[in-house]
This record gives C-alpha cells, structure tokens and sequence, in this order.
C-alpha cells in the first residue's frame, strides 16, 4: 500500500491535471523547469558544469565522500520534448547522493525542432566523453527515466552495434519503451495515472520520430534485441499508463536470458522518484544496492538466494529459505523463509529484505549473510 504521503500527493497532482493537460511545448518545458526548482534536493551533493571539451551541455552531481572511478550517466525524461539536467536535479541529486556515485547528465537535443536520430547522437556523445575522459565502461551505470529510460535502451543497442563496451548495467525508471502504444496500460490505467496523458504521448511520439516507423527499435526499444546487455534494473508504479511498458520489457529481457530485475510499486505514479515520498527512499535503497553490486562497490557481489540455504541476520538470528518464487501479478519476487530457532513460524516477504544492506566498518555487507554450513547438521 502507498504511504499516506504519496496518498496525498498523487491526489493533489491529480486535480490539477486538467489544467496541464493540452498545452503547448513552451510552457510545458517552463512548467518543468519551475517544478524542478521547486521540489527538494540534497544539500550535501554539489552541481557542477560539464568542462568546454564535453561536446554537449552537461553537468555533474558530486555527493560527498563519493566513490572515484565509478559513474551514473543519467538521462533525463520528458517525452522526448521537454526536460534537461535542470529540471531533473532533484532525482539527479537524491541519486547521487544515495548511491555515492557521481552523476553526469547531459542536455540533449529536443523534439520537434531536432526529431530523431538526434537524441540518440547526443547520447552517444555523452557516452564516448566518459569513455574518454577515463572511465572504464565496467565502472559505468547508464540510467533513465520515462522517455530517457527507452532512449537509454536505445543507447545500448547502439553502443553493441558499434561493438562500443557496453556498461556494468542499466537502470530504468518508468521507461517509455513503446512509441506505438500497442499496449493495454495505455488504455486501463488513464483514469489512474495523475501525470500523463496517452492521447499527448501519441502526438509527442510523432514529433520526435519524424516519420520512422514508431516500431523501429531504436525509437521503440521493447522490440529490440537485448541478448548480451549487462544486468537490468527496471522500476515502474502501478498507476502509470506506461505500466506495460515495463512489464512486458521484464519479460522479453528475461525470454532473451537477462539478468532483469523488476520493482513495480502499488499505488505509485510516473517517476515518483522526483519527490520527496517514503516510495522514492525505498526505490532509490534498491537503486543504491543494484549500482554497487554491478559496479562491485565495497566489493559487494550480486547474490542468488538459495532455496534451503541458511541465512544469518548481521544481529545474530538465523533463517532457513524454503522456497523463492515470483507473484504472478506484480512481477514481484518473494521469498519463504523460517527461522531455525525460537518461533518456527513460515514467513513470506519480498526479496528485497535479503537483498538489503547495512553499514559496517565503513563498508556496505549484505543485513543477511549466507552461511556454507547448516548449523542444525
């Protein structure tokens, strides 16, 4: 269930969406820059422009004590008309913040004035500078939202057709994988999506494709080929009319042999990460463990819960995993589990809480450490 907080505010974004929805390019690109000024961001994560040998307007969130060597390449969303690295510093900041990465964000060329293939241009621009300016392609995370999540996908495709070393891994929030809109959220969830409108999605769409066919991969990356992408991390809410958008990319990805990891949030909306709500911590915890598992921050490696394997809690407390599954529904991975000793109760509960992390000694270590041997043998 939603938090009362999100409650409230989806609800408030809600009533005023009939005054947004219809108006033109010009206002809506002011209308996210005021948003962006408006909402909170970190105070201890400095903004920095890009240096003049960067081929493209960008700027740098620098949290403090970030990790050097590793970096989070961001690209904005905004229905590939709208947004900047300015509108998107709140998400930009609370990303680097949590993940102690630095993160580079890159102003890329809009629609309608520089339709397609110009974006995707831009962002393999923004690429090549990190590759050049010395970071290895193991160290760096590619990460967008809404139409910068497909034009991130859209990145990777590239980046394997030009045999480029491809990123540690991907990150998707509330990605816009289908410019054709062949999907059903498109339709059953208008009624409950407070911020986008299907109808000027499909206009948008228009704009930007310029005449190609909107099932071309590169502008509708859900039918595209993933096989050998690095491991995916997708984040999507319920009450997002690009819902399907994400769930049927989970499941192409997992058909092709990804390592694809969905997270759909009850009651959320499109990239609620933006604001300061219970549900944008929690995704951004989840966020924060997928770029150190890929990137091997602290050394920590991405694990594989083992059905009968036996888990101890860092206070102590050890656990049997009886059975791991995915709910059919929500795409949400669970995990049975019991504890060996004192209450015997079987309990059920995301897999999130074993993959979840604690500070110890400076370092980041998984809250369940797996043992190798069973202590009741």
């Amino acid at each position: 269930m939603p938090s009362f907080k999100s409650k409230l505010l989806s609800g408030t974004i809600k009533s005023v969406k009939p005054l947004l929805s219809g108006i033109d390019i010009s206002r809506q690109r002011k209308g996210m820059t005021m948003l962006g000024r408006l909402l909170p961001k970190p105070k201890d994560v400095k903004l920095e422009k890009a240096d003049d040998d960067c081929p493209l307007p960008a700027r740098w969130a620098i949290p403090e004590g970030r990790v050097p060597d590793k970096v989070i390449l961001y690209t904005h969303g905004g229905s590939y008309v709208s947004g900047s690295p300015e509108t998107h510093e709140p998400l930009i900041c609370r990303l680097a913040e949590r993940c102690r990465v630095a993160v580079f964000a890159y102003d890329y060329r809009l629609a309608p004035e520089h339709p397609y293939p110009a974006a995707l241009q831009d962002a393999q621009a923004a690429y090549d500078y990190l590759l050049g300016a010395g970071y290895a392609a193991g160290n760096i995370v590619i990460c967008g939202d809404s139409a910068g999540g497909g034009l991130t996908l859209a990145l990777a495709m590239s980046l394997q057709e030009r045999e480029t070393p491809l990123p540690a891994s991907i990150v998707l929030l509330s990605p816009w994988t289908d410019l054709s809109e062949s999907l059903d959220s498109h339709y059953s969830r208008a009624a409950d999506d407070p911020i986008l409108s299907s109808e000027e999605l499909r206009e948008t769409a228009l704009l930007y494709a310029g005449g190609e066919d909107l099932k071309n991969p590169y502008l509708s990356p859900l039918h595209g080929d993933f096989s050998g992408f690095p491991p995916v991390l997708i984040q999507v809410g319920t009450d997002e009319v690009l819902l399907d958008d994400s769930r049927e990319l989970a499941v192409r990805m997992d058909a092709q042999g990804l390592d694809v990891d969905i997270d759909i949030y009850e009651g959320m909306w499109h990239v609620w990460h933006l604001y300061d709500v219970p549900e944008s911590h929690q995704a951004m915890d989840k966020i924060k463990w997928f770029v150190c598992v890929t990137t091997h921050i602290d050394g920590l490696e991405k694990r594989v819960i083992h059905p009968g394997g036996i888990y101890r809690h860092f206070k102590g407390r050890r656990y049997r995993v009886l059975h791991v599954a995915r709910h059919s529904e929500t795409l949400e991975e669970l995990v049975v589990y019991q504890q060996l000793y004192g209450e015997h109760g079987i309990w059920v509960r995301p897999l999130e809480m074993f993959l979840g992390t604690v500070e110890r000694d400076g370092k980041m270590r998984y809250r369940f450490e797996e043992e190798t041997e069973d202590p009741i043998e």
